[in-house]
């Protein structure tokens, strides 16, 4: 009877082991929102390690596959309208840049977990719509990307 509750009990230890070995970190987070609609998603691009991203990793890649597929989060948005960006703690600590078409919003990194703009007045959203990035990291270095696409609401 010892036997078979040792075997039991080593049976569940290894079960409960590679459960816990199939878990993976999830990838810090970034919400945008404008007016009453607000998309969250986790970083496309991340790097657990304390190291930047190389550029050939995933960034370039995931940003152009964002921007032609329907796996992009998509946020309306009317000209003069309020546009709110959210990111974890653990970006905010790393700095970031929000990144509106290939434009920087901000000179310097953001290091709080939120920031605002206002999509200009006399600018339309193309029709296909315009990329919102969040770029993890100070200067040069890339610690993770978030795509969002901006659609004319």
């Amino acid at each position: 009877m010892r036997a078979r509750s040792r075997l039991a009990l080593v049976s569940l230890s290894l079960l409960s082991l590679a459960a816990l070995a199939g878990c993976t970190k999830p990838a810090p987070g970034a919400t945008v929102f404008a007016s009453t609609h607000s998309q969250y998603r986790e970083a496309s691009c991340w790097a657990f390690e304390s190291e930047a991203l190389n550029p050939g990793e995933c960034a370039q890649e995931v940003i152009e596959q964002a921007l032609t597929g329907d796996a992009v989060s998509e946020i309306p948005v009317i000209p003069g309208q309020t546009i709110g960006i959210s990111v974890d703690p653990v970006v905010a600590d790393q700095g970031w840049y929000p990144v509106l078409g290939n434009q920087r919003l901000t000179t310097s990194p953001v290091t709080t977990t939120y920031y605002r703009f206002a999509y200009p007045d006399l600018q339309s959203i193309p029709a296909d719509g315009l990329a919102l990035q969040i770029v993890a990291g100070a200067g040069e270095q890339t610690r993770g990307i978030w795509v969002f696409k901006l659609v004319q609401g």
